[in-house]
This record gives structure tokens, C-alpha cells and sequence, in this order.
């Protein structure tokens, strides 16, 4: 299965819905939002633009949380989390969160196959043993530079995707 991973929109919606639009060309049958959409307008417009399942996982700058807890209830096949979480994708076992401070603790202990974070805005990509571990880069584009990833739930890998081209 594919699966899109997308973070740090921060309200930046134009980019939001062209990679949900890539994402759905490229056969992702879900999408995993690693935090930082900011308003929960964003939510709305992540949620019209994808129309899949999506997991999500609060950021920083996602508040007040509440409001988008009582958004979720609306949302057909969405689950949000205040914090990281653990899911199973195609008999993958991933942990999602945003900030990254402890992800190569937890994939040492835990044996994760995939560990995907957001908060740097940076694009990431590393192993721990057979713990993949990455950032999506952010849709926001602070660096210049927005992109998403795809996670191929098969092979446990991952591209970037960038966003200009």
C-alpha cells in the first residue's frame, strides 16, 4: 500500500491541496499528517482535498486542540491524536509524531519499521537497523523547498516528492 506522509503545512493551503492531488496520481490509498496544519480551517480544506483515510498527529502550533478533536468527529475515516501513536499499516507497525527528539530511542527499543516525523521542515531519511525512519519535509515550503513523501508499505521505503519542480 502507499501511503502519503505530509507535515507543516502551517495554513499554507495551496500547497496542501497540490500534494494531496500528486498523492492520489501516485495511488496512495491513505495518508499519515505528521502535525503543524495551525488552524483548523486547514483541517477542512486537508480533509475536502484528500476525501481517504488520514491519520493525524497535533504539532506545536496546532491549538487549541479541542477544536480540532471536534472537527475529527465530522470527518469520515480520520483519527487525530494530541500526541505520537502507534498504527499498523499492512502489517507494518509505525509510530507517527512530530517532534523528532526521541524517534531513534523509541526505533531501538520498539523495532518499529517505520518512524515518521515532521517539525524541521527539513526532508530526512535514515535507518536504525530495519527501523526506516524520515521526514516528509514540510508543505509550507520555510526552506524553499515544499515536499511530502510516499511510503510503500510493501517494500518499507520511501520517496520524496517534491513540490516544485
Amino acid at each position: 500500500m502507499l501511503v502519503a506522509v505530509m507535515s507543516d503545512a502551517h495554513d499554507e493551503e495551496e500547497n496542501l491541496r497540490r500534494a494531496t492531488q500528486l498523492a492520489k496520481q501516485a495511488g496512495c490509498a491513505r495518508l499519515l499528517y505528521l502535525g503543524d496544519l495551525v488552524s483548523p480551517g486547514t483541517l477542512h480544506a486537508l480533509y475536502a482535498a484528500w476525501g481517504g483515510p488520514m491519520d493525524l498527529v497535533a504539532g506545536n502550533n496546532d491549538y487549541p486542540r479541542s477544536t480540532y478533536h471536534e472537527a475529527v468527529r465530522e470527518m469520515t475515516d480520520t483519527r487525530f491524536y494530541d500526541e505520537a501513536t502507534e498504527l499498523e499499516i499492512n502489517g507494518r507497525r509505525i509510530y507517527i509524531m512530530h517532534v523528532p527528539g526521541y524517534a531513534l530511542r523509541t526505533a531501538a527499543m520498539n523495532g518499529y519499521d517505520a518512524i515518521f516525523y515532521g517539525h524541521t521542515h527539513r526532508p530526512d531519511l535514515q535507518r536504525i537497523e530495519r527501523t526506516l525512519i524520515a521526514n516528509p519535509g514540510d508543505l509550507q515550503g520555510r526552506f524553499g523547498h515544499p515536499s511530502f513523501a510516499i511510503y510503500d508499505s510493501e517494500e518499507n521505503t520511501l520517496r520524496f516528492v517534491p513540490l516544485q519542480d
